[in-house]
This record gives structure tokens, sequence and C-alpha cells, in this order.
């Protein structure tokens, strides 16, 4: 075991000689090592920062189909985020069917209500958070995790976060305020998830029933005095309200779907039509058509970064063989002195590992200086223009750093490998008596 250790810091110690030897040399190719590192771990950065900002972008687009009962109107706007209350509703399990047909991506199931809330009209939109894909993008970065729970208002909606709501009786916490999105409805409405409305509408129902048996004089079942004293107080401002009476459960007022990409809006609205008793709106088909091409843009850009380290590769190849030939007779000697073909092999792949290893470390802070210069300058343009710059999180971060220099590591490895393999083959007598490979 000893005698491997001092064999194997023997190798580690002539390689990193080597190295030493042709310092020009050997700093072009880190250099060269360094600058395809950084700029391709800023690129993931960048990259990802920006697909995350570009992507909520999207997203808050709306939906490119939103699907609903054959009389319900809808309000055209320039982004389908929504539709107007109607008595007429879906099944729910219709989503499902939708979800299975060619090319619809995600589909997000809405509920538009007409409520009260201390003694004035609202609408009440009921979505379900794992998913919607129109409601929650227009939260502000800040409120997301804020947001887990509780209600959201639209911008216009006098309320802050943080304060309390009567909703039907209900009080709820207003959780966080969606950014402005220019539909006056959706801008003016509540929004609370499938499972909230439920719970309201069987409040709601508890309240009624506790309210009725007081009015007949019939004995009652103990309730809440809290709730009783909130029942009261309703059925006093708002008399024999219906505040969310009679709403059947599993019922919704539009599905709004989100084709995948490739998808042509034509053929998924053709499929979709053959459903009886439904009504297809479309949205704007150059917010289809940008957000169908986001996928193909970064498939673009990671092939690029697959070229640009396939071009390193053939680099690090190519000048690996112009040093194993310009060492042949070092290499003879070495080999005519006792060294194993195994040794000569590690030294070789060794020194090429240090050289783009090192370049790899280096190139992670010139990435890192790429990434903060781009977030000083093009990032504050794209937030000025509404695409968040993010940055990815610390796990993501350190995860990209170890691949980049490990694929550095590597590009230096697979580089001088054929080289190294051909030096391990030749005879020491014919390495020493040239100076070149035959």
């Amino acid at each position: 075991m000893g005698t491997d250790r001092r064999t194997l810091f023997l190798l580690l110690r002539l390689a990193a000689q080597n190295v030493g030897r042709r310092r020009l040399r050997t700093v072009f190719l880190g250099i060269a090592v360094m600058i395809s590192v950084g700029v391709g771990f800023s690129g993931f950065v960048i990259g990802s920062a920006l697909r995350d900002g570009v992507a909520t972008t999207f997203s808050r687009m709306g939906a490119d189909l939103v699907v609903v009962p054959y009389g319900t109107l809808v309000n055209i706007t320039s982004i389908l985020l929504t539709v107007q209350p109607t008595d007429q509703e879906l099944d729910l399990s219709l989503g499902e069917k939708l979800r299975a047909i060619p090319g619809v991506g995600k589909v997000a199931a809405q509920r538009l209500v007409r409520a009260e809330a201390e003694g004035r009209a609202l609408n009440l939109i009921a979505y379900d958070p794992a998913t919607d894909f129109t409601v929650r993008p227009w939260l502000p970065e800040s409120q997301r995790l804020a947001a887990a729970d509780g209600a959201l208002v639209g911008e216009r909606v006098q309320i802050k976060p943080g304060e309390v709501l009567n909703i039907c009786g209900r009080a709820m916490v207003i959780a966080a305020r969606l950014g402005k999105t220019g539909v006056g409805p959706f801008d003016e409405s509540y929004f609370v998830s499938f499972y909230d409305l439920d719970g309201l509408i069987a409040a709601r129902r508890r309240m009624s029933l506790a309210a009725g048996v007081a009015v007949s004089g019939a004995p009652a079942a103990p309730i809440d005095p809290l709730a009783a004293a909130a029942t009261h107080r309703h059925v006093g401002a708002a008399g024999a309200s219906n505040c969310l009476a009679d709403l059947a459960p599993d019922r919704v007022s539009a599905f709004l779907i989100q084709l995948s990409s490739g998808a042509s809006p034509e053929q998924v609205k053709f499929a979709i039509g053959q459903i009886p008793g439904i009504k297809i709106v479309t949205g704007n088909a150059v917010f289809t058509a940008s957000r169908q091409s986001l996928g193909s843009l970064f498939w673009g850009v990671a092939i690029f970064a697959g070229l640009l380290l396939l071009a390193l590769l053939f680099l690090v190849s190519l000048l690996f063989s112009a040093i194993v030939q310009e060492r042949y007779r070092e290499v003879g000697l070495l080999r005519a002195m006792g060294a194993r073909p195994a040794q000569i092999f590690s030294i070789i792949l060794i020194e090429a590992g240090l050289i783009t290893g090192l370049g790899g470390l280096f190139g992670l802070g010139f990435g890192l200086s790429l990434t903060f210069a781009f977030a000083r300058s093009l990032g504050f343009y794209f937030a000025s223009i509404g695409v968040p710059f993010a940055w990815p999180p610390d796990w993501a971060m350190w995860l990209a750093a170890l691949v980049s220099v490990a694929v550095a590591a590597s590009i230096g490895v697979v580089g001088a490998f054929i080289p190294a393999w051909r030096a391990r083959r030749l005879e020491p007598y014919v390495m020493i008596q040239t100076e070149s490979a035959r």
C-alpha cells in the first residue's frame, strides 16, 4: 500500500512538473478552458434565470383556449384569464377528458360565483393551485410563499394583504394581492382555492340551517355562539341572503387550456369541439406561438453550448497530440529506465486533467463575473420590461459549479486519451530514436 502511494505521488509530481515546463502553452490552454467553462457556467445561470422569468411572463399571457358552457358569455381581451359570471356550469370530470386530448398541455379549472362580503356583492373565483397557470403567476415574487394559504385579491380591490374579510359569514385572511393585468373583471375579483370554496359553501349551509331552525322555533342542536352571532348579523344586514346557496359540488365555470409545444390550435380545437354542450374561445395566436417557441429557443442554446464543448475537446486532443509527440524521446527514456506503459499513460492523463481542471476553476470565477455584469446591466433592462431576473437556488448553483469543473477536467482526460494510448503502445527504442511518431 505504501509503495502504491509513493508511486501515485511520484506520478502526480512528474505531471505537475510537465505542466510548468511549457508555461506559455499551458497558460493559453488554460485560458481556452477558462473561457469555455466561464461562458458555459454563466450561460446556465443566466439562461436559468431568464427561462424562469420568461416562462412567468408567458404564463401571464393567459390561456390559449377556454372551454365554457355553450351559452356562457366570455370577456374577450388580449389575454384569457377568466370568464363572466354565469349560472351555467360544467362537470369537473370533463377536465380529465380534456387532458387526454393530444396537444393539450395544461388544463386549469375555474369556478366563478357571486358572493357577499360585509354586505356588498363580489365576484369569487375558485381555482386549483396544483393546476393553475393564470392566477398565481400574477403574484409578485416576494409574496408567492406567503400566498400558500388564504384568499387572493385583484389589483383594484381596496383591501390590504393581512386583513380579514368576512365572506358569506366566514372570516378569511387576505394572503396577497395580484399584479395589474388590465383585465377589469380579473383585477376586481377575489380568489380562493376549490377547497376553501367548499368550506365556504359548507359553512353557509350550516349557518342557513341554524337560522332556519331558530325561525321555526323547533329545538336546535347546540351550535357555536360565534357562528350564530355571525349568522344573525349577516341575516340582519342582508335579509334572507342566498350567498353561495344551493351550489352543487364538483362544478366549474370554465376550463382554461394551455397547448403543448408544437401543437396546432386548430387541431386541438377541432378535437375538443366533438364534446357536446360546450363553446371554445380562442386566445391571441401571437401569444400562443411565442410561448410554444420558447422551448425550441432553449434547446438551441443547449445545443450551442454542447458544440462549444465539443470544439474544446478537439482542441485539447490536437494540442496533446503535439505535446506527446514532442516528448517521445523523454517518454522512451522513462520506459527504458523501467517505467511501465500504464504509468506513462497515467502521467499524460493527469497532466491534461490538471491543466483543464485548473482552467475550470478559474472559469468559475470568470463565469460569475459575467453573470454579475449581466445582472447589473441587461438584467435591469429585462426587469423593466416585465421579465424578472431570479437567481437559481443555491443548490443549483453549487451543482452547476461542480459539474463545470468536472466537465473541464474530463475534457482534458478524454482529449489526451488517444495520444497517451498511442505513446503507451510504442516501443522505447522507437521513441528514443525519433522526435515524432512515424
